[in-house]
């Protein structure tokens, strides 16, 4: 395990879902008065400052949100300008935004197709550039797949491709960070218990957990353990870890 000294942690969207859970879990486990998170989120002040609101008075002397959507490379410029006021190095990169769309494929345009990539790859992409000389030695970059970029998704084309290219880009960007000694791992969740699943139906639910081997999705708090895993632990690099309940198993 990396020998836990104050850290300086990037996270997007990290407001709700997997996000809030990951926030949670980084300040169950802060150890020093110094450590700490700028969460992003795009779009709902609400739920940032509901969010807020449940924190400690310890726990929010150490977060900063900053509002900045990051479905636009402009939106990436607000929040590296934030961040570098304030820090000047990041030891934990975390990039959780990611966005889809269950039209069906005949419905697709171009703007959707590019969009959801701008979103979930390039912007990722070009803010772990643009966060390169930041990044500390034994730092860690840490991207949020899916195991749709594993295994076809039907429901969603465009989602499964963008994750697949990330899932790639991860790997990709280990050669990248190598002299720096900063390791870049991708996490990749099956079905998980966030508002994306909130309209499902119980038949659709019932079909999907015949294909889990633990008949359940999973929870935000079960991703967000792994992902500090990662983090700590200074031997994980280049790797892609499954979180799926042991999907299509049978």
């Amino acid at each position: 395990m990396v020998a836990y000294m104050s850290k300086t942690v990037v996270l997007t969207s990290g407001t709700s879902g997997i996000g809030k859970a990951i926030a949670k879990k980084l300040l169950s486990e802060s150890k020093e008065e110094k450590d700490h998170i700028f969460i992003n989120y795009g779009h709902n002040d609400q739920v940032a400052q509901m969010f807020y609101k449940e924190l400690t008075k310890e726990d929010k002397k150490k977060v900063t949100f900053i509002k900045a959507d990051l479905s636009t490379y402009e939106g990436m410029e607000q929040l590296l300008h934030k961040i570098k006021k304030k820090r000047k190095t990041v030891d934990w990169l975390i990039l959780n935004t990611g966005i889809s769309s269950y039209l069906p494929f005949e419905e697709y345009t171009y703007e959707l197709w590019e969009h959801i990539f701008r979103t979930n790859v390039s912007v990722p992409l070009f803010l772990v550039k643009e966060l390169k000389t930041m990044m500390k030695e034994h730092g860690c970059i840490l991207f949020m797949g899916s195991h749709a970029g594993q295994e076809p998704y039907s429901s969603s084309l465009v989602y499964s491709v963008s994750k697949a290219a990330v899932l790639f880009m991860a790997k990709s960007l280990v050669k990248v960070f190598e002299e720096k000694v900063v390791r870049v791992n991708a996490v990749a969740p099956g079905f998980i218990e966030t508002k994306w699943q909130e309209n499902r139906t119980e038949k659709s639910r019932e079909i999907i957990n015949a294909k889990i081997a633990l008949h359940r999705f999973g929870t935000s708090e079960e991703v967000a353990q792994l992902c500090y895993h990662i983090l700590v632990n200074g031997y994980l690099n280049g790797a892609i870890f499954d979180i799926h309940g042991g999907y299509n198993y049978f």
